[in-house]
């Protein structure tokens, strides 16, 4: 997956995560609109980061829309609305802090360069 989708996906992810926790404890519908839309956004651009063929990624992220919603759908089911999409968002947005925080240890190329630096180079008979 290229960067800009995938670093469009954590932040929607986040801020929908965001709002479903808001409004665990503000009883506001926009936020629980906000959330959704935000989250499936989400959903849809990382499937859509699941292949390269443009039709193939097309239906991965309506595939993948569609699961995250069936999902919230059976979840809300269990107990109260608003505790459910609290959990979830939650739940979503440590997941993409956890992403995010793994993503930033693996893009630092100075370790690698001083590894290149002192390895020794060529053949070294005495």
């Amino acid at each position: 997956m290229h960067h800009a989708p995938r670093s469009i996906a954590l932040t929607a992810g986040l801020l929908g995560g965001i709002c479903w926790v808001l409004r665990l404890f503000l009883d506001a519908d926009p936020l629980a609109w906000a959330g959704s839309g935000l989250l499936l956004v989400a959903a849809g651009l990382l499937g859509a980061g699941m292949s390269r063929l443009p039709w193939l990624a097309a239906i991965s992220g309506l595939g993948a829309a569609a699961l995250w919603w069936s999902l919230v759908e059976l979840l809300r089911d269990l107990a109260e609305v608003r505790l459910i999409e609290g959990v979830l968002g939650a739940a979503v947005s440590l997941v993409v802090g956890l992403a995010v925080l793994a993503s930033g240890r693996g893009s630092d190329p100075a370790p690698q360069a001083r590894h290149a630096a002192t390895a020794p180079r060529g053949n070294h008979r005495g």
